[in-house]
């Protein structure tokens, strides 16, 4: 097992992530949340632009942030 800030891993049990998602288009941002939840991880939260996405990521702390690439407002690479 190894262990520090935020991290708890057991080799070879399955983790379970908190996951924001961010997609500016709704039925493609639903999909992917329903991916993520399928492969048994949470979706913490989802944002429509890269704005959104760091206010969620300032409320829900996630482990990993899925971000589409181009966005309104803020696209994915400037919000990386």
């Amino acid at each position: 097992m190894v262990q520090g800030e935020g991290m708890n891993i057991q080799w070879g049990k399955k983790e379970c992530m908190n996951i924001l998602v961010c997609d500016d288009e709704p039925l493609a941002r639903e999909r992917l949340a329903r991916m993520v939840k399928a492969a048994g991880h949470d979706v913490v939260a989802q944002a429509a632009n890269g704005i959104e996405a760091l206010e969620q990521v300032r409320l829900h702390q996630p482990d990993v942030v899925l971000l589409d690439i181009r966005m309104p407002e803020m696209d994915g690479i400037e919000c990386a």
